[in-house]
C-alpha cells in the first residue's frame, strides 16, 4: 500500500475519499487493504494498477500485509 498512497499522492489524491472517489472503491475497502484486515482482490487489484500506472506485482509483493520475504518469488541474478 506505501507504492500506492505515493503514486495517488502524484495524483493529488491526498485522502481515502479522493482515492475512493477517482477508483470507484470504496472508502471502507481501502481502509481494510491499508490495515491489513483485507486481502485485494483481483478486481481492486486491476484497478489499482489502470488507475496509478502500478505494476500488479508491486501491488502483491511489496505489500508486507500480503506476503511474506519467504513467500516472495525468487528474483532472477
Amino acid at each position: 500500500m506505501t507504492t500506492l498512497l505515493v503514486k495517488a499522492r502524484e495524483h493529488s489524491d491526498d485522502t481515502v475519499a479522493a482515492v475512493a472517489e477517482r477508483t470507484g472503491i470504496s472508502k471502507s475497502t481501502l481502509h481494510r487493504l491499508a490495515a491489513g484486515t483485507k486481502q485485494p482482490s483481483l478486481t481492486t487489484l486491476w484497478t489499482l494498477h489502470h488507475t496509478y500506472d502500478i505494476q500488479l506485482d508491486t501491488l502483491i509483493y511489496n505489500d508486507p500485509h500480503t506476503t511474506s520475504a519467504t513467500h516472495r518469488p525468487a528474483t532472477p541474478n
